[in-house]
């Protein structure tokens, strides 16, 4: 059985190398070719970024990121208020 799981690895291709600058996201780079640490972005681009990219993988693309409405523990909060 091990030899079966090193065959295995030696036929995988190796996996690709990401770079970013030092002090830079490499997930941000692997996914958008950025990241909020270049020059010309904010934090903010990049939250942004990343939301979309999740609600587009679960086919929520119409959907606001946003609830449309308090949650049921914000309304207890303000009614304690």
């Amino acid at each position: 059985m091990c030899d079966e799981t090193t065959a295995d690895q030696e036929t995988q291709e190796p996996a690709l190398l990401h770079v970013a600058p030092p002090g830079h996201s490499r997930a941000g780079h692997r996914a958008f070719g950025w990241c909020s640490r270049c020059s010309g972005r904010e934090v903010w681009e990049e939250l942004l970024a990343w939301r979309q990219r999740d609600n587009e993988a679960l086919d929520e693309t119409k959907t606001a990121d946003r609830a449309g409405y308090p949650s049921l523990e914000a309304e207890a909060v303000n009614a304690d208020g």
